[in-house]
């Protein structure tokens, strides 16, 4: 862990000592709020998520605290995880993120090292994607890609597709080397205000590769499909 805490110092450096791009006056502000606060619904019973981001900064620096959770409704939650990154502009729609991500649950005690880059393209396409490396060593990630396509001032389909990796089995989880998980979404977004909007839609989940063969070869379930309800709303 000394090595891995080296390297994300050197990262953190080279973020800080890049060309400034802000503006005298772009002054720091807070932004961000809950994308997702949702109910879902399926064969395999019901559950919530909440997935929120928080940011602080200018242009070109930012502080950003992103908070994860869910469970099986009327049951406990099962997953909480807080990641809290470093953001530097690199160009004028990416982002390069360095940070820590702590599991409350299920796993209390893992903590991870977190690089990641947010992208846009155009006005419409945004794009993430995240590297983690646990203090067991293990090196997973994920990545996500989401569509705004409006149908009238208020309305707009919002789809997504979203997909986690391993570099190595890990046998708490249940996870084999490759991509491990994928999921798609549509969801209809209807803008109640500019910060508050209502949401229904459909996700399917499943396994993928070798984590999916094993998960089936222990009678377990591979994939899913649920309808959503839910609402966002920002600062």
């Amino acid at each position: 862990m000394r090595a891995l805490s080296g390297l994300l110092f050197c990262v953190c450096a080279l973020l800080a000592g890049g060309p400034a791009l802000a503006r005298d006056d772009d002054a720091a502000s807070l932004s961000g709020g809950f994308d997702l606060v949702e109910l879902r619904t399926g064969r395999e019973g019901d559950a919530f998520l909440w997935d929120g981001t928080f940011s602080y900064g200018d242009s070109t620096d930012q502080a950003m605290l992103v908070l994860q959770g869910g469970g099986a409704l009327g049951g406990q939650i099962d997953e909480v995880q807080a990641r809290l990154f470093y953001g530097r502009t690199i160009s004028g729609n990416t982002v390069l993120l360095a940070g820590v991500r702590k599991d409350f649950k299920p796993h209390p005690r893992d903590a991870h090292a977190a690089l990641g880059i947010l992208g846009q393209i155009g006005s419409r396409l945004n794009w993430e994607t995240y590297a983690f490396l646990s203090d067991k060593g293990n090196l997973t990630g994920e990545g996500q890609v989401i569509y705004a396509l409006p149908i009238t001032r208020r309305l707009y389909l919002e789809p997504r597709v979203a997909v986690g990796w391993s570099a190595q089995g890990i046998d708490m989880e249940a996870v084999r080397p490759g991509f491990t998980e994928g999921e798609a979404t549509v969801r209809l977004r209807y803008r109640l205000t500019d910060r508050i909007n209502a949401y229904a839609g459909v996700v399917h989940e499943r396994l993928l590769g070798d984590t999916r063969a094993l998960a089936r070869s222990q009678g377990e379930a591979v994939k899913s499909t649920m309808a959503v309800i839910g609402f966002g709303f920002s600062l």
